[in-house]
């Protein structure tokens, strides 16, 4: 990982990112301010499931892939994000141990804003600040209803037994009787 020094020459692209599109330009400078432009390696690792995390991320390039830890200790990729998407932004909110580590799937660059300079930020501009609150809520609701819906379809096809019943009674009934 290697971090930017001159990140000022990132303000056109960090309009882009979702969070942040709704802050004027002077905003964005601050948000700049307090964050750090961190440069990955295809395969790097940005966030550790089973660490507690302090910041939020947004990818100004590149993309990483979200990986969970299944009960066989496996990697199981569970999503892509991409330029403009960020990740990590319950660590804002809670002190609790990354969920999921998030690799890069390219060569990345993120924003990086930990806690400590976003409650800095929300107090020095809280104009910008409540704005950034309520697009950082409603990301984290986009993604708890898209979670929902996996979970629904997951379990709609744990349930819908009655095709499967169907298709083993066809295939006894056609087996089991010999031909003679």
């Amino acid at each position: 990982m290697k971090t930017e020094s001159n990140i000022l020459q990132y303000l056109p692209v960090v309009k882009n990112i979702q969070i942040f599109h709704w802050l004027h330009e002077n905003e964005l400078q601050k948000m700049l301010l307090i964050s750090a432009i961190q440069r990955y390696e295809k395969g790097e690792k940005v966030i550790t499931q089973g660490e507690v995390g302090d910041s939020l991320f947004a990818i100004i390039d590149g993309s990483v892939d979200v990986l969970v830890n299944d009960k066989k200790h496996q990697d199981i990729v569970v999503s892509r994000i991409l330029p403009g998407e960020v990740f990590g932004e319950s660590a804002i909110f809670l002190t609790n141990k990354r969920t999921a580590s998030v690799v890069c799937a390219e060569d990345t660059t993120v924003m990086k804003i930990t806690r400590k300079n976003l409650l800095f930020y929300f107090k020095t501009t809280p104009h910008a600040g409540n704005k950034l609150l309520m697009l950082l809520i409603h990301n984290l609701l986009k993604k708890l209803k898209n979670a929902n819906e996996d979970l629904v379809l997951e379990k709609q096809t744990d349930l819908d037994f009655h095709y499967v019943d169907n298709l083993i009674t066809e295939f006894i009934s056609e087996t089991d009787l010999p031909e003679e």
